[in-house]
């Protein structure tokens, strides 16, 4: 096989999203709380299936979203991650596979296990509320790494919510060492409020001993160092060379080193769900990162790319992102 050398390496979880509008009365009778990703078992997924209507459907999860972004804008990603060996998983295959990004599937030694699936539900303000079924990306291990593919490429992207499986975390940390020895910029997203809140500790020390550039919401990095914003970036600068503070309807602030930038937000006329929004900021700016680009330019692509995933459902480009490089 011919070697190809990627822009980036992306590790997380291999997810089916599943995306339906809803009501806010709806998510007060499920118990679902507006906002927030929470972790379902294989009954209360299929419960949900069978009570929502006309769902989307798309391969995705977090770190995935990001490198269909990065292909979008022209870049060259992989991805690593673990389905299952149902029909759910070979439709993550084929669609990444489709959207430019190199993946290949582990069989997984439990031939019963599901895709892990994102029930996504959207209301009338765009606000989207998660319950996701970690089902096979919950396998992800050290044996499901295959080294050559960070070795070769010249950023590894950390998606947040695989702390929640041990496995999966020894794998990071795997990864991680092998990035550092051959002086591979890592990056890493916090994912979630209460990702962060489940695993603080480890993400300080990760962050503390690996990771160079931090994708985080207000909320996320607040939770993080349970200080003022202000206090928390300051904390965030002495660790990483490289941090982008999504703000929501205020932008981003972002900095390199000692430079510091805000980004203002762009008007959305029509915003219709922000689901991926963080996902397609940092494919935006990796993008950015990879061409040289000065990093408040890199968080103005991101920008831009965030302001079109939320024009329309779900966390897939419907245009080529080459388009916002003009």
């Amino acid at each position: 096989m011919t070697e190809i050398n990627y822009d980036i390496a992306l590790i997380g979880n291999a997810i089916v999203d599943i995306i339906a509008q809803t009501s806010d009365s709806m998510l007060k009778e499920l118990a679902i709380e507006k906002g927030a990703m929470q972790i379902i078992d294989a009954e209360k997924a299929d419960d949900l299936l069978k009570i929502i209507d006309n769902p989307m459907i798309f391969s995705g999860g977090s770190a995935a979203n990001t490198a269909v972004g990065f292909s979008s804008f022209g870049g060259i990603a992989c991805f690593l991650g673990q389905t299952g060996s149902d029909e759910f998983g070979e439709l993550f295959e084929k669609n990444i596979n489709e959207a430019g990004i190199f993946f290949q599937r582990k069989q997984n030694n439990n031939l019963f296990e599901k895709t892990s699936k994102s029930i996504i539900l959207v209301t009338p303000d765009a606000e989207r509320s998660m319950s996701t079924f970690l089902g096979a990306s919950t396998d992800f291990n050290i044996n499901c790494v295959n080294e050559e593919l960070i070795i070769n490429s010249n950023i590894l992207y950390i998606e947040g919510y695989l702390f929640d499986q041990p496995e999966a975390k020894k794998a990071i940390y795997h990864c991680c060492r092998i990035a550092k020895e051959k002086n591979i910029q890592i990056a890493l997203s916090l994912s979630d409020l209460f990702c962060v809140e489940r695993h603080r500790k480890d993400f300080l020390s990760l962050i503390s001993h690996f990771i160079d550039i931090v994708f985080a919401n207000e909320s996320e990095l607040k939770s993080l160092y349970q200080m003022d914003l202000s206090s928390c970036i300051n904390k965030l600068k002495k660790v990483v060379s490289i941090g982008a503070i999504t703000l929501g309807s205020k932008g981003s602030f972002i900095f390199k080193n000692r430079f510091e930038y805000n980004i203002n937000a762009n008007k959305i006329e029509n915003l219709i769900d922000t689901t991926g929004a963080g996902d397609l900021f940092a494919a935006g700016f990796l993008y950015g990162l990879s061409k040289s680009l000065s990093v408040d330019n890199c968080g103005s692509l991101g920008t831009k790319a965030a302001s079109e995933i939320i024009t329309y459902y779900g966390a897939r480009p419907k245009i080529s992102l080459k388009n916002l490089l003009s």
